[in-house]
């Protein structure tokens, strides 16, 4: 059962993001400073949960447009299932509430290329692609 998640839920959010952080090879996680971004997300944002998952977000203004936007900041679904599916309508229907004017959802590089070409089924287009350069270890100067 999905449902908006409550300050109660943030301990198995938090279990949740481990899993994630996990699947996808990802540097490790401050648990304090988790904890205090999901508090804030669940008072202030759009947080749905439910037993094996969660989708995270938050709305911004534009700095250079006239629109609201719903943006995705973390969202997994684990064991397969519609989980995903539930929590991502879920989400979108929050969108509709708050009257938004777009959803901003992201991949991860390594992210199963299926999740993509079912957002584009819902009506997701690709706006943009992004690029991480970590500045540990060894940096090649270009210029």
């Amino acid at each position: 059962m999905v449902r908006r998640a409550l300050v109660s839920d943030v301990d198995h959010i938090l279990d949740i993001a481990e899993v994630f952080n996990d699947d996808y090879g990802l540097p490790e996680i401050n648990t304090e400073r988790a904890r205090t971004a999901l508090l804030g997300f669940i008072k202030h944002g759009t947080v749905f949960c439910s037993g094996a998952g969660a989708i995270v977000g938050m709305t911004y203004t534009d700095p250079f447009r006239d629109r609201t936007l719903l943006l995705e900041i973390g969202w997994y679904a684990d064991g397969g299932g519609m989980t995903g599916v539930k929590l991502l309508n879920a989400f979108i229907k929050e969108a509709k509430k708050l009257e938004v004017d777009a959803v901003i959802m992201s991949t991860l590089r390594n992210s199963d290329l299926r999740i993509g070409k079912f957002l584009e089924r819902q009506g997701f287009s690709v706006s943009e692609t992004s690029y991480t350069l970590e500045l540990g270890g060894h940096i090649k100067c270009l210029l």
